[in-house]
């Protein structure tokens, strides 16, 4: 097979993305996401550590964004299927790595999203999409390595790697957006 256009790239991730959340209603995952923010809530006695605990989730999603990046580059730039124990490894060696870095990453988002009063409403409204995203990005992940999926996902590897993980990027994020469409934060 010749080397795939962006446009087959996008239509192909696009048709994938559509399939592994074909199943995920609204209600279900908007309820999902208002369990998190309530036991959230449960364990932070005030708004300040509420916030903080925020940040913390924030900081961590979004750097879990990119380490999941990082392992659907690998295996594209490899073009080998790895074991899923393999993958879950390398994630939970990365999270690990997150973890450790927590407190400098913290202050970097704090900067970021600043400390007037409404720093609470962007990070809830940050934090909703990046864990949906995440979500789909890691199973796409584990779909693509399947052993019953390998002979259909061996044709990305005829694919520029930036693209399909930039579409994956986008992708998922404009399917956590539509799904998460009318939540209503507490």
């Amino acid at each position: 097979m010749e080397q795939w256009t962006n446009d087959t790239v996008n239509r192909t991730v696009m048709a994938l993305v559509q399939q592994l959340t074909k199943d995920w209603t609204k209600t279900k995952v908007h309820s999902e996401i208002l369990e998190i923010f309530m036991k959230m809530r449960m364990e932070t006695k005030t708004e300040e550590e509420y916030v903080s605990l925020l940040l913390t989730n924030v900081a961590f999603a979004t750097e879990s964004s990119f380490a999941l990046n990082k392992i659907f580059e690998l295996i594209l730039l490899h073009k080998q299927f790895p074991p899923a124990e393999a993958v879950q490894a390398w994630l939970t060696d990365a999270h690990e790595k997150i973890q450790e870095q927590l407190p400098t990453l913290r202050e970097v988002y704090r900067k970021h999203f600043g400390d007037e009063g409404n720093i609470k409403r962007k990070l809830e409204l940050s934090y909703c999409p990046v864990l949906l995203s995440n979500r789909i990005k890691t199973d796409f992940i584990f779909a693509f390595i399947h052993e019953q999926n390998q002979s259909m996902m061996k044709d990305f590897f005829h694919a520029d790697p930036k693209a399909v993980l930039e579409a994956l990027h986008h992708i998922s994020g404009f399917f956590a957006s539509m799904i998460l469409e009318g939540i209503e934060l507490i």
